[in-house]
């Protein structure tokens, strides 16, 4: 399953994005979203000062990330965690979900899955959606947690219900595996489609395969070939593994069309880039904005 990628390459220093609201703190607070990367005036410390003296909790947790990512030649996880404890401690469930990513690389601490499920469940039951989907993705693998595809498959549905796009994925491959509920090819289908319309690249190429394998649909390599095609151009640097495998699905259904399927996957592709175009994300907040 995916919690965004796999828990080694997660990028601690990337967690602006959607507002979310934490049970007990008013103030509007941002999801982790880790495909962004913080701008220069969120991390300046002269800009952070201020804002911590006054008990701002991004700001707090903006220092961790400057320790964590290194500034002006010092960098050091120990320190990140003291300020992500400090946000923790008064309620911000991103410095939770910091502090879950370093127990579960092993970053100023020992690796401990265990420890890394426990604060990734208290920001989940804050209302954090990257958490609850990393809770999810806990109960389904078995780490730090005993296996449950039942309760995984409910925190990713919650996790997908507030937003967050890979737990669209992740219901969707329980529903095509037949994990935690009835196997239900049409359901995965659908849960698919929501995910590649967020721009998740692993959905999209799912979509591929499930028309050139007719997996509660009509075999219609058209259809199969665009899908691979738009996936190709979704993937992210990173992803190395996923595009191969892509391409090589995508390399097989070309083997199998005519000249003509061809021009018309091409024509469907035109339409599909323009379908699964992911959301523009919000203007990153500066510390101590709000969004109104």
């Amino acid at each position: 399953m995916k919690i965004r990628a796999a828990v080694s390459v997660i990028v601690l220093a990337a967690s602006f994005g959607a507002v979310a609201e934490p049970a007990g703190d008013a103030r509007p607070q941002e999801e982790t979203f880790t495909d962004l990367t913080p701008g220069r005036g969120m991390l300046e410390p002269r800009n952070l000062s201020n804002l911590v003296q006054r008990g701002d909790v991004r700001a707090m947790n903006n220092v961790g990330l400057l320790w964590a990512k290194g500034f002006d030649g010092k960098q050091s996880y120990e320190e990140a965690l003291r300020w992500w404890n400090e946000a923790a401690r008064r309620g911000y469930t991103v410095a939770m979900n910091n502090i879950g990513l370093a127990y579960a690389n092993g970053h100023g601490v020992d690796p401990d899955i265990k420890q890394a499920f426990d604060w990734w469940l208290k920001s989940a039951i804050g209302g954090n959606a990257w958490a609850m989907n990393a809770v999810g993705d806990c109960y389904e693998t078995g780490q730090g947690v005993d296996r449950d595809y039942v309760i995984a498959m409910t925190w990713y549905q919650t996790a997908a219900d507030a937003g967050d796009r890979l737990a669209h994925y992740n219901v969707a491959a329980l529903y095509e595996t037949g994990r935690g509920i009835d196997r239900d090819y049409a359901e995965a289908l659908a849960w698919y489609r929501v995910a590649a319309g967020l721009g998740d690249a692993s959905s999209m190429q799912a979509i591929g395969r499930f028309y050139s394998d007719g997996l509660g649909v009509e075999v219609d390599l058209v259809e199969s070939y665009a899908w691979h095609q738009v996936a190709a151009l979704r993937f992210k640097p990173q992803e190395v593994r996923d595009a191969e495998s892509n391409r090589q699905q995508s390399a097989r259904v070309a083997a199998k069309m005519s000249a003509a399927q061809l021009d018309k996957a091409a024509q469907r592709l035109a339409e599909l880039e323009i379908l699964t175009s992911p959301p523009e994300p919000e203007t990153p907040l500066e510390p101590g904005e709000a969004r109104t």
